[in-house]
């Protein structure tokens, strides 16, 4: 998307947000040609010189701008001779971002469970070791046969609640990892 396409497309979405060195900007074009940047309001024009080369009036001021589309809402920015990594989103798309990356903070834990009734023969991790996905926990024997369970999340281990030699049946928490 380049810049005359984001202007352009303002009538039918007219908010975005533009990050700017980890600088959050909320701007709304209006279809009168005029942009708000937070709380200012300024008539702006837009005017395509070449390729992805734009000059744009913003009130009194002239910038000359090169855009480019790194990725996805990616871009680089050369204003005026100054380079800028810019991401340009719509408010949507900002709100779905910031909710997925508030999911991922968010703290989460696993149970690991005894998928069958068993015999701790060896625990493989200790309250306060790091886990990764897929990393062996502990060994659990069933039927005369040695069981290697593995975790299912990446974190690390909360609390064991079952100790080396022990007997768990099926469905029972033996640790949590957090």
């Amino acid at each position: 998307m380049s810049l005359k396409e984001i202007v352009g497309e303002s009538r039918a979405m007219n908010e975005f947000v533009v990050t700017i060195n980890s600088n959050k900007h909320v701007v709304r074009f209006s279809p009168n040609g005029e942009v708000t940047v937070g709380e200012k309001t300024i008539p702006i024009e837009v005017t395509k010189i070449n390729g992805n080369a734009y000059l744009l009036k913003f009130g009194n001021r002239v910038f000359e701008i090169t855009s480019n589309k790194i990725s996805g809402n990616n871009f680089g920015l050369l204003i005026n001779g100054w380079y800028f990594d810019a991401t340009v989103r719509t408010s949507l798309q900002e709100t779905v971002n910031e909710l997925q990356q508030n999911k991922a903070k968010a703290k989460h834990h696993s149970d690991v469970k005894a998928p069958m009734p068993g015999l701790i023969l060896k625990m493989k991790k200790l309250v306060g070791e790091s886990v990764n996905i897929g990393d062996p926990i502990l060994i659990l024997e069933a039927m005369k046969m040695e069981n290697e369970l593995r975790s299912p999340s990446t974190g690390t281990v909360k609390e064991i609640f079952y100790k080396e030699g022990q007997s768990v049946e099926k469905d029972v928490t033996i640790m949590t990892i957090e």
